[in-house]
């Protein structure tokens, strides 16, 4: 993916294990699947199965092909049936304050308002499963929590994804840190519906592979396979946007609604799709997925849209594709 979107998500040129990428214009080839999240790109190379959200802000997909094409099939996987949201800022440093700060008008109120409303519950009536039987219903919001990362995996300037004398991090790092924070009980231990939101001060980049947020992406989703007593689960990446380093591609109403944007897109692709950083062929695990177009917010990517929230507030949200009524909405 994933608004004037912030959806930055190029196309990972080589993505690891188990990521699907979200392309900004027609896809050329199938995905390539095993690589550990799915990114939302600005080119359409498909690069992986990971989960990425291309780069291209605010445009709509170029693609001619028929729409009954676009259709999303079900491979087997598993969904997120009631999703339950953990906020988690990755370190110290300079947040943007809607990210930090709790209360109206930040990431935190999004995610309270938006799991329980129609953005969430409407799936349920085209991607809910029958074998084996899984429903889609509103979710929580289980608050927002600050980790301190151990030195080996802390945000370093390296050669790549270095922009300006930013810091980058991987996303192997990523991955390892909330193993240790879990296993800590810093953050709370996952059950079959959480999803880790993971937000970064200003200037840090995310290296997924060979690609870099801000150049190749916007965000991306992922999953973490269970091992030593830690749960499967899985999380977003959400780069900051504010720092001219990264905020390229990303950028186009205001810094709030881009965010809100492509947390959405993350979201509900996590919902439909939380497995597909373990793929490793088109097939189960996962869930909800087309082969041409990848998931659930690719498809719409760059496509933007409001949603009320349970609180009565609008939000900006990407719109997600519908395969019964064949069109992208909120």
């Amino acid at each position: 993916m994933r608004s004037a979107r912030v959806l930055l998500v190029l196309a990972l040129a080589a993505a690891s294990v188990g990521a699907s990428v979200d392309a900004a214009s027609a896809r050329t080839a199938a995905p390539t699947v095993g690589a550990k999240a799915h990114v939302v790109a600005a080119k359409p190379a498909l690069s992986s199965h990971l989960g990425i959200m291309p780069k291209s802000v605010g445009k709509k997909p170029t693609t001619t092909a028929a729409v009954a094409t676009k259709t999303l099939s079900y491979y087997g996987g598993k969904i997120i049936q009631n999703v339950k949201v953990v906020q988690v800022l990755y370190g110290a440093g300079t947040y943007a304050p809607y990210v930090a700060a709790t209360g109206a008008g930040t990431t935190g109120a999004f995610y309270n308002a938006v799991v329980g409303s129609s953005h969430v519950t409407w799936l349920n009536n085209d991607y809910k499963t029958t074998t084996p039987v899984q429903t889609i219903g509103a979710g929580t919001f289980a608050g927002q929590v600050q980790i301190t990362p151990s030195t080996a995996n802390t945000p370093s300037t390296q050669s790549i994804c270095t922009k300006s004398g930013a810091k980058r991090i991987k996303d192997t790092q990523i991955q390892a840190e909330l193993k240790l924070q879990i296993a800590a009980g810093k953050i709370p231990a996952p059950d079959a519906n959480t999803y880790y939101a993971i937000y970064f001060p200003a200037n840090v980049g995310i290296q997924q592979g060979k690609s870099c947020s801000g150049v190749q992406f916007c965000a991306y989703h992922g999953t973490v396979a269970a091992s030593a007593g830690i749960a499967e689960f899985y999380y977003g990446i959400l780069p900051d946007f504010t720092s001219a380093a990264f905020a390229t591609g990303c950028g186009g109403s205001t810094q709030y609604n881009n965010v809100t944007s492509v947390s959405s897109h993350e979201l509900i692709e996590a919902i439909t799709d939380p497995e597909v950083g373990l793929a490793t062929v088109v097939g189960k695990p996962l869930a909800w997925y087309n082969v041409t177009y990848g998931e659930i917010g690719d498809i719409c990517n760059g496509q933007q849209g409001t949603i009320t929230g349970t609180d009565g507030v609008s939000y900006v949200v990407q719109t997600e594709w519908s395969n019964t009524s064949q069109t992208c909405r909120v």
